[in-house]
């Protein structure tokens, strides 16, 4: 780990911690009471040995006994008070770090997702999370507390005898140098860890995703083996972490029973020669555990955070991402806009354009098509129009003003859009056209007929109510589409984007929804990428992308012919 990064990372994990200042307050108000409790424990332990049992005094047992069960009633009931607290802020620390994670994936840029799946990305935030929010845990913070334990502790032992007392502190410089030691090796161990499960998530993510090759190809003991090599490497390096844990706890009960050990042979020494009582003991050793344990637990954060700062890193990796570009303060109402390509150039990777100079207008109400072979870059053209890419050179125009200069929440909401392969939430039907739950039943009703939805929703079990699986997968590919096209028209953005949109329909569906988009959305602005030969009719214009240059189609009849573009 560079020094010169731990500082700020440090910062930002206990930047969690501010939220809570008042619980955390109330927590160190009781700490002090259970800390004086702690302190009175074993004075009223000596009182019992020494002035109770050994002078043979039963008032004095009964009195000191009840008094310590009343200390230690009142540090249990201290104790039981702060877990609920350390639960509800750690519960509410973890909401609002996975939340602003959640905000921050929904704003990242298209390109982040392309070589990542889901799982990949659940699982490893989640274990950043859930590392990052432990900073709100009882142990870290209750680690305050042992600062003011091992004061009293201190204090205790110092009175009794400082003799045995520097044999306690003797233990503290061994303690450090151990942990520091074995810390280093910890988070190497955590990293390692980590960057092997995120393979492992990437790897099972793929194949959930490509099942059905797997089957389709039988090639079941090949992944078995895949995942069997997988997993043992990934058990290997889990073993690797826990036994350092291990070596960690060896070496420190270790250390604490031979100072333990020690006291025992100073302390009866010093019994036989006089100098201390028994109960004067007894206490000691109870104020060492004040010392030894707390002094432990803090040195041990060393490996609290060693096992946190691959997390924190990663996790503040991932925030500090560039978003999507959104510096735009201008706002727009939903009336139709003239649209413009200006020189635009764009590739995916350097030498190998995909648009070379486009340019092209789609005045408020026109409809314009946009045709060309799979691959030429026409679902870019739409990429770079909604703002999930940024072109290389050029310019996008709505009225004359940058695209970039609009709000992008705003200038989005311009568009209805239905792509080729739209997506699906969970839920049913109805959820899935209304993705706002905002519509009268009277638009619900008419983007249903429209798209041809309701000729289907007789059949379904539940009707609208019914659901679709995941990524519809209850619906055939043509009801799938009809339902991207039926929220797409209940939007009733001024703006309609169509990419390969009625590649499920049968024909009389697709001459039905093209008669709409044509003689119905007279006041829209429809842009159209197609293979379909006769949704160009009605069209303003059409435009032809071939080896990145965009070129108007002047003619019908002018390089259409879809049986020899698809050869």
């Amino acid at each position: 780990m560079k020094r010169g990064k731990i500082a700020p990372h440090m910062q930002r994990i206990f930047s969690y911690l501010k939220p809570f200042k008042r619980e955390f307050l109330l927590v160190g108000l009781t700490m002090l009471i259970s800390v004086t409790v702690g302190f009175l424990q074993p004075l009223v332990i000596q009182s019992i040995t020494d002035n109770g049992m050994l002078q043979q005094n039963m008032r004095v047992i009964v009195r000191s006994v009840l008094a310590l069960a009343g200390l230690v009633i009142v540090n249990q009931a201290i104790d039981l008070w702060q877990t609920r607290i350390f639960a509800d802020v750690h519960n509410k620390s973890y909401y609002l770090v996975f939340h602003q994670v959640f905000e921050k994936l929904l704003h990242l840029k298209k390109s982040y997702f392309e070589d990542k799946n889901n799982t990949e990305i659940l699982s490893f935030l989640q274990m950043d999370v859930s590392q990052v929010s432990s900073i709100t845990d009882r142990y870290m913070v209750m680690s305050a507390s042992y600062i003011f334990r091992i004061i009293s502790g201190l204090v205790g032992l110092f009175v009794i005898s400082w003799k045995l007392a520097l044999v306690v502190l003797a233990m503290v410089p061994v303690k450090f140098f151990l942990v520091k030691g074995m810390s280093k090796r910890r988070e190497k161990a955590m990293d390692e860890m980590i960057e092997s499960s995120r393979d492992f998530s990437r790897w099972f993510g793929d194949n959930l995703n490509g099942v059905d090759e797997i089957k389709l190809w039988n090639l079941f003991q090949s992944r078995e083996k895949i995942f069997a090599e997988k997993q043992r490497e990934l058990l290997k390096l889990e073993k690797k972490g826990t036994m350092i844990d291990g070596w960690n706890s060896f070496w420190e009960v270790l250390l604490e029973w031979s100072v333990t050990i020690v006291l025992y042979l100073l302390g009866g020494w010093l019994i036989c020669t006089g100098s201390l009582t028994i109960g004067a003991v007894f206490a000691f050793s109870s104020y060492s555990g004040y010392v030894t344990g707390p002094v432990s637990a803090l040195i041990n954060l060393k490996m609290y955070f060693a096992r946190i700062m691959p997390s924190a890193r990663r996790l503040f990796q991932f925030l500090d991402m560039e978003t999507e570009p959104d510096a735009g303060k201008k706002t727009t109402d939903n009336e139709p806009l003239k649209l413009e390509f200006r020189d635009v150039a764009f590739c995916y990777e350097e030498n190998r354009p995909i648009l070379q100079g486009v340019n092209f207008t789609v005045e408020p109400g026109e409809k314009v098509a946009i045709i060309g072979q799979n691959g030429s870059g026409k679902s870019t053209i739409l990429n770079i129009l909604l703002r999930f890419y940024q072109p290389d050179a050029g310019q996008v125009l709505a009225d004359g003003i940058d695209v970039n200069c609009l709000s992008l929440e705003d200038y989005r909401s311009l568009f209805s859009v239905v792509s080729q392969e739209p997506y699906l939430f969970l839920g049913n039907i109805l959820e899935n056209t209304d993705l706002t739950g905002e519509a009268t039943e009277e638009q619900l009703c008419a983007a249903l007929k429209d798209s041809g939805v309701a000729s289907y929703i007789t059949r379904m079990p539940d009707g609208e109510k019914t659901q679709i699986g995941r990524n519809g997968a209850k619906l055939s590919g043509g009801e799938k589409q009809k339902l991207a096209v039926a929220r797409a028209l209940l939007k009733d953005a001024s703006v309609v984007i169509l990419d390969e949109a009625t590649s499920g329909f049968d024909v009389e569906s697709d001459a039905y929804l093209h008669d709409i988009i044509v003689n119905q959305m007279q006041e829209k602005s429809v842009i159209m990428i197609t293979h379909h030969y006769n949704n160009l009719e009605g069209m303003d214009r059409v435009y032809r992308l071939e080896d990145g240059v965009l070129s108007e189609v002047h003619e019908m009849g002018e390089g259409v012919n879809f049986d020899e573009e698809e050869k």
